[in-house]
């Protein structure tokens, strides 16, 4: 079961909040901004749901989630590119120096985990589909490139991430998500405050 509400506004365009549900009781709740990974409600050893997706409460504390990325979709590229720059078929690329004013990380400061992405469900296979056209030049890498995030929730317990993307040209693409999990619930915390950790 999938169920849509408001979660806020980005740029004067409203913001959802996805809810997927299976038989078990799971609960995964994502958005469209950033196609990103909100909660994940799983049982404790005794039978108790407990949020074990570290992240925020509102909408507004994921514009500056460029720290720690708390459950987002990283791409083009994740993790680093040193210097800041690659070769690709003897073209050199440059891109931001996000980190340490040295390497990119994450693709840079224009990342996918802070774009509004559009969106569709499909109900008979309880998942949540976010798409994104990232034009050639974004970001500094070359080629057009169709990206779709795909979000299943299963009756097996699992909660299933596919990424599909399609460039123009020949491209890096190394995408991930970032979440980070604390198996006994978020709230069993020893360095943590509110819903997330500061120190990455």
């Amino acid at each position: 079961m999938i169920e849509i509400s408001n979660f806020g506004t980005f740029e004067n365009e409203d913001v959802k909040l996805f809810t997927i549900r299976n038989s078990n009781g799971l609960i995964a709740k994502l958005s469209n901004f950033g196609a990103i990974l909100i909660s994940l409600f799983v049982p404790n050893k005794n039978g108790k749901l407990d949020d074990v997706v570290l992240g925020f409460d509102t909408l507004e504390k994921y514009f500056t989630n460029d720290i720690c990325y708390f459950g987002s979709t990283v791409g083009r590229n994740s993790n680093r590119i040193g210097n800041a720059s690659f070769s690709l078929n003897g073209v050199t690329y440059t891109l931001d120096k996000n980190e340490r004013e040295k390497n990119n990380l994450h693709s840079g400061f224009n990342s996918y985990n802070r774009r509004l992405w559009n969106y569709s469900i499909d109900e008979s296979n309880n998942s949540v589909s976010f798409n994104l056209i990232s034009p050639d030049g974004d970001q500094g890498f070359p080629g057009e490139f169709n990206i779709t995030v795909t979000y299943t929730l299963n009756d097996n317990n699992e909660l299933k991430i596919n990424y599909n993307g399609k460039s123009t040209k020949d491209t890096i693409a190394n995408m991930t998500n970032h979440s980070y999990f604390n198996l006994a619930g978020h709230n069993m915390r020893n360095s943590y405050e509110s819903k997330a950790i500061y120190k990455c």
